[in-house]
């Protein structure tokens, strides 16, 4: 990076510092974490703030070679496209986003999954002027964990019966477990409710199915659990930040 480039980003950086100087509090605490991927990103989705978790997940570049870049310069067409959409949705309502359940698609076909939150940071007279969001690596639920045998049938149930019209109270009654305890132990081992955990099982079937078959979506949203098409499109958008269409149309191109 040249160092005219570097010293006008940093120099945009220190200045939302100065409009907003917990923000600067914000990156020396999560610099260093190794979990968490956080970073900041003026009004236009430019970064100018990552921290080592984030860099990992662009292992190929350097922080030089990422500030100043939007998601379209660092991740395939369909990730970029979601996470815009996303920061879109959290500018447009003015609402921060907690928790979000969010599906990638790697450039191999694996999926990925994580849970994020963003958060609009203004200034001292209220007008917003950066995003930060914070997005946590989702692992698949482990026999290793302490409370899994507290769970492992509702687990197994949602793994292999999610076309089924499977109900929360249901599956924390077969665990016998009430449902604040269900949820409860979820989270622990987990990070996310039954509710979403659910919802992620259904999804990325149906990812695989709008990448490998050609089955039209109102079969897809149905082979997957889904109510109706509309519900499954929604849903879908909402975690993948694409339709169903334009899902099966990017990773068939390739992302």
């Amino acid at each position: 990076m040249p160092n005219s480039y570097k010293n006008e980003w940093q120099a945009h950086l220190a200045k939302l510092f100065a409009q907003a100087p917990s923000l600067a509090i914000v990156e020396e605490l999560f610099a260093r974490l190794d979990e968490v991927n956080v970073c900041i990103k003026d009004l236009q989705g430019r970064y100018l703030s990552v921290n080592n978790a984030f860099l990992r997940s662009v292992p190929k570049l350097h922080r030089d070679n990422v500030i100043g870049k939007t998601a379209f310069d660092l991740y395939p067409k369909a990730l970029a496209i979601g996470y815009q959409q996303q920061d879109q949705q959290l500018l447009t309502n003015g609402q921060n986003l907690h928790d979000q359940l969010e599906m990638i698609t790697n450039p191999d076909g694996t999926l990925g999954w994580f849970i994020t939150s963003k958060v609009l940071a203004k200034d001292v007279a209220g007008e917003v002027i950066a995003i930060v969001g914070m997005s946590r690596d989702l692992h698949a639920p482990t026999q290793k964990a302490k409370r899994y045998s507290k769970v492992a049938v509702a687990l197994k149930k949602i793994q292999n019966e999610y076309a089924k019209p499977l109900r929360v109270q249901q599956l924390a009654e077969e665990s016998g477990l009430s449902v604040s305890q269900f949820e409860r132990i979820m989270r622990s081992m987990i990070q996310i409710t039954p509710s979403q955990y659910l919802i992620r099982q259904r999804v990325e079937a149906a990812a695989v199915l709008l990448r490998d078959s050609d089955k039209n979506v109102a079969a897809v949203a149905m082979d997957c659990g889904f109510s109706d098409q509309p519900s499954f499109c929604k849903q879908f958008k909402r975690v993948t930040g694409l339709s169903p269409l334009k899902y099966r149309k990017m990773t068939r191109e390739g992302l």
